[in-house]
């Protein structure tokens, strides 16, 4: 049928018919006789199909993609499909903006105020949908980008390539010219510029490989799309990466199950390390290590002679604190004391006038002289506490026991005769000299204990005092008793080495008894049993943190080149369709890294979750896992690249 008949049947002009031919969509028959035109039924069902796409307002470069058979006509609709919504959301966004400036009663609305709405509408929106856009248009040439097929011909010379290729291009109704003979030739088939290469595959079934022509397209024209170069080479690698992980599926599964069991073993280990290193700062907090003064054989923690020295030393070291002493003193209630409250009391019987039961008076300077002993055990008389016993100058304490015994009550006078034992000959014997007598007020009562180690003094005085009584009566004075504990347990070598300076000893047992307190015994054994067994178990596991990291390394070499082995043909023909090396190695080295790092991710996270790590040591377990197995990874895609990619393709490698 003639140009007059097309134009009835398609509602197109003439102009637009001859304009489509030129552009190459359509290719009419010639009459032999007169070199008309002559269409077909086809050629009209091509021209109502440009008619229908164009007013899809469909791109003449996609249509002719169609009408060339490059890509499906419903793949090319759906792609123009999104392409139409992103318009409509940005047709709606300037469609609200109108009906805004609709509503306003003011002829002169705020223009800046429109002008910063729009802006950030398109801020907000047009970057991602710009972004978005790009990267379905790489998608969309990346489909239409290489195409191959099999030929049973030789192809071992540059002519036999050239033949191979034209007669795919003729058995397509396409417009072949060569434009570079060669190993790897480029064409034009069409209106558009290919690479191709020759790869020998090998078939279970057949003993002859098989001719694979593989032909890409180069890059994009810039004019079609404004494009950068290097967003749609970025959007490009993308592109390429996440589909070779799904079609690595498994693989990558492996890859990211691998990485994952991997993180979550070094973060136990790690928590491990980091939950010993706590232990070990921690534990001298934990710990209390206390001391006692004895005698050098033992057997005696009390009623002993410990020198002024020896004190003068301990209260000075700031090594040593908290320091329990105690001052024995003897005696008995004086007999005028005595006789008035057997008067008072109608209990005197004339038998037991003059004979008192010898009574033990002790000087305290805190509730930790006596074993056991808390505030809650004493009564005390109003207005009246620890602190302020501490600072009276007349004031005891006495025991529930003998407060029965002897009648005494709070706030009653009591007046003591006084003695106190001195040291014989070498410390081995006792002597009793007299002193003054004392009169004291009873300021409390505390609740005796039983088997409370050092017995229970029937009266109890501040420390001062009682020095304040060896003063007043020229006395040397000795500490009977005195614990302590060490300040800082991480310095416990240095305060055994001040308690050595005072004079004090490590415990002989079986030594010569004595009442002399030169003997010192530490509760330190404990402390240093857990902080040397702590200590081990840290110097082990960092000990082997190194080789762990070094099987991260290797496990990042191995299970790289394990999974690279069979993509050297993939690789050969990139680079020998004519992508660099580098963006080839780039592509498979992030293909394998993604995988490695969302499974050592999800590694951390369970870690984190089993509160075998906090979210800090999880992160940096997962930072030098990513760091070590890149590095390992790395060498195993420099060493993948060192192939000859002629040989990888004729199956000579």
């Amino acid at each position: 049928m003639n140009t007059k008949q097309v134009e009835e049947l398609t509602g197109m002009s003439r102009q637009n018919i001859r304009y489509y031919e030129r552009m190459g969509l359509l290719e009419p028959a010639r009459d032999d006789s007169n070199a008309y035109r002559d269409y077909s039924e086809e050629d009209v069902r091509r021209l109502k199909l440009i008619r229908m796409l164009r007013m899809l307002d469909m791109p003449l470069k996609d249509i002719r993609d169609i009408v060339n058979e490059k890509v499906s006509l419903r793949e090319a609709v759906r792609h123009q499909k999104e392409i139409l919504q992103t318009q409509q959301k940005q047709l709606n966004s300037a469609i609200e903006v109108c009906a805004s400036i609709g509503r306003e009663k003011d002829d002169r609305p705020d223009v800046d105020g429109y002008l910063s709405r729009m802006e950030m509408m398109e801020r907000n929106g047009g970057l991602f949908a710009r972004f978005v856009d790009d990267y379905k248009q790489v998608v969309h040439e990346e489909q239409e980008r290489k195409f191959s097929f099999y030929t049973e011909n030789p192809v071992n010379t540059a002519a036999a390539f050239e033949k191979v290729l034209r007669k795919y291009a003729a058995d397509h109704g396409q417009k072949f010219h060569m434009l570079k003979k060669g190993k790897y030739p480029e064409f034009m088939m069409g209106t558009e510029t290919y690479t191709a290469v020759r790869v020998l595959e090998k078939r279970k079934d057949d003993e002859k490989p098989s001719v694979k022509i593989v032909c890409e397209k180069k890059e994009p024209d810039q004019r079609n799309g404004q494009m950068p170069a290097k967003r749609r080479r970025a959007l490009r690698g993308i592109h390429i990466v996440a589909t070779n992980i799904r079609r690595y599926g498994r693989k990558s599964i492996l890859n990211l199950i691998l990485s994952m069991l991997t993180v979550m073993i070094l973060a136990f280990y790690i928590g491990n390390i980091a939950g010993t290193r706590r232990q070990l700062a921690e534990m001298p907090e934990e710990f209390t290590i206390s001391g006692e003064i004895w005698n050098g054989c033992g057997e005696m923690n009390h009623g002993l002679f410990i020198s002024h020295q020896v004190l003068d030393a301990l209260y000075e070291s700031p090594l040593i604190g908290s320091i329990a002493e105690s001052a024995e003193l003897t005696g008995n209630i004086a007999m005028d004391d005595l006789d008035s409250r057997d008067v008072d009391s109608g209990e005197s019987d004339g038998e037991d006038a003059g004979e008192t039961e010898k009574i033990s008076l002790t000087g305290v300077n805190r509730t930790e002289c006596l074993e056991g002993m808390q505030n809650e055990d004493i009564t005390w008389e109003d207005e009246m506490d620890w602190e302020s016993f501490q600072e009276s100058s007349d004031a005891c304490l006495v025991s529930d026991t003998f407060a029965e015994e002897s009648g005494l009550s709070i706030g009653d006078a009591v007046r003591f005769d006084l003695a106190r034992y001195s040291q014989g000959l070498a410390g081995v014997t006792l002597t009793r000299e007299e002193l003054m007598p004392e009169t004291f007020r009873v300021a409390g009562i505390y609740k005796e204990a039983v088997g409370r180690d050092g017995g229970n003094p029937e009266v109890l005085l501040p420390l001062d005092v009682v020095k304040g009584i060896y003063e007043k009566n020229d006395k040397v004075y000795f500490a009977s008793a005195l614990s302590f504990e060490v300040t800082d347990p991480m310095m416990l070598n240095e305060a055994k080495k001040a308690l050595s300076d005072a004079g004090l000893k490590e415990i002989i047992y079986g030594s010569p008894n004595s009442y002399v307190g030169i003997g010192v015994k530490l509760t330190d054994s404990v402390f240093i049993r857990s902080m040397e067994s702590a200590d081990r178990s840290l110097t082990l596991l960092e000990s082997f943190l190194p080789f762990i990291f070094l099987i991260v390394a290797a496990a990042g070499y191995i299970i790289p080149s394990l999974l690279f082995q069979n993509r050297r043909e993939e690789y050969a023909v990139m680079r020998a369709l004519g992508t660099g090396s580098r963006f080839c190695s780039l592509l498979l080295y992030a293909e394998h890294i993604l995988p490695a790092a969302a499974g050592a991710l999800a590694g951390a996270v369970a870690g984190m979750a089993a509160d075998a790590v906090d979210v800090g040591d999880a992160f940096l377990v997962w930072g030098l896992y990513l760091a070590v197995y890149m590095l390992g990874a790395a060498a195993a895609m420099w060493r993948f690249g060192r192939f000859s990619i002629a040989a990888v393709l004729s199956h000579r490698d």
